[in-house]
């Protein structure tokens, strides 16, 4: 895994709170997916400024957890969205 790879949402994908269902959501042209806050805050880190490994110590500081009891769930996670088309490595 290559941790100086930068992260950014495809231009075909989309953040935003679902008010009626008061949950954060991915949306995206064949429809949307519902996410839990931790996916919702990695998402949100995906803004083309940070590395994937600015977002693992970020998040392992803000939930007080190990790093590297995070980072192959953070990887699989962006690894996931990529071959979904919704996240691009750069």
């Amino acid at each position: 895994m290559h941790s100086d790879k930068i992260p950014t949402l495809s231009s075909k994908a989309r953040l935003k709170f679902d008010q009626a269902r008061q949950k954060p959501v991915l949306l995206y042209p064949e429809g949307l997916l519902f996410l839990n806050q931790t996916a919702y805050k990695i998402l949100l880190l995906c803004d083309g400024k940070r590395k994937v490994d600015d977002i693992v110590t970020e998040l392992s500081k803000e939930y007080s957890i190990d790093r590297v009891a995070v980072e192959k769930d953070i990887w699989n996670f962006i690894l996931t969205l990529c071959e979904k088309g919704f996240i691009q490595l750069n």
